[in-house]
């Protein structure tokens, strides 16, 4: 983002928002045709080297027994379930470490232009803000779905969800390896669902990806974030071991190397969704 979107109304802001953050569905097809998405949670869309990325906390699949291939993401403007060819694997999946709390998976590259016709948006990874650079903060933005708000029509195969946006102030680090914001003014009752939002942080008058949502506390009002830094040094791993020939999108198998390793599982959600574009 750059300064000139100072200028946009808060409307079309939050418009633009939501076709950069999107809520995390979770797909039961093979197992009941009827009740056949669901979950809640939050994932957002990166640039980053010509490419696009989908994050989101690893957690967020974890808790609710969900795998990598059931995670859909559905644009709100179009019948659309995002297709990925590549994905990033931590030797910790099944304890991570806070700040490797995450699953980043890419776009295929020949669906860019289709869903950039249908509204998604994209933030620069590389243009992130650095953790030096949170002291010069301004003002900390969190966008994410919650789980209050969300709700599924199987009826109309029609999902609800209400795009938040909450303001924070940076605090002193409540978990290590993460950074701490300290939610003020309105917030929702429960941060339920919020895993995997997307802060940005105003730096010197532009607006930088800065982290994403990982652990919550109601009672003190605080979100915990891996901040954007480790993510981009990701997201720069996989492609440099693609580049490399140490993992190519066609590989049905895994590989764990120097990033903690990087799948080439090529892996295609439906190109139609059984869901119809989201209310939000």
């Amino acid at each position: 983002m750059t300064d000139s979107d100072q200028y946009m109304s808060v409307s079309e802001f939050t418009d633009m928002m939501r076709g950069q953050v999107h809520p995390v569905i979770l797909s039961s097809e093979h197992i009941d045709g009827y009740y056949s998405h669901g979950g809640i949670g939050t994932a957002f869309v990166l640039e980053f080297c010509g490419e696009l990325f989908v994050v989101t906390a690893l957690h967020v699949l974890r808790n609710q027994f969900a795998t990598h291939d059931e995670l859909r993401i559905l644009l709100r403007n179009a019948p659309l379930s995002i297709l990925f060819d590549l994905r990033a694997v931590f030797r910790d999946e099944s304890d991570p470490d806070p700040d490797s709390d995450l699953v980043i998976l890419r776009i295929v590259k020949s669906q860019h232009a289709e869903l950039y016709a249908a509204g998604l948006v994209s933030l620069d990874a590389a243009e992130c803000a650095f953790i030096e650079d949170y002291s010069r903060a301004e003002s900390f933005d969190v966008f994410g779905y919650p789980e209050a708000g969300r709700s599924y029509d199987y009826e109309e195969n029609i999902l609800e969800a209400q795009l938040h946006w909450l303001k924070g102030e940076l605090i002193e680090p409540a978990v290590q390896g993460l950074c701490t914001l300290k939610i003020k003014g309105h917030r929702p009752g429960d941060f339920n669902g919020m895993s995997g939002s997307l802060i940005i942080a105003d730096v010197d008058g532009l607006m930088r990806f800065a982290g994403l949502v990982t652990l919550a506390s109601n009672e003190r009002g605080i979100l915990n974030f891996i901040p954007a830094e480790k993510i981009a040094h990701h997201l720069a791993e996989m492609l440099r071991m693609e580049l490399a020939g140490i993992v190519e999108p066609e590989d049905s198998g895994s590989v764990d190397r120097a990033m903690d390793g990087v799948s080439g599982d090529t892996r295609e959600s439906p190109r139609r969704s059984l869901l119809k574009p989201f209310n939000n």
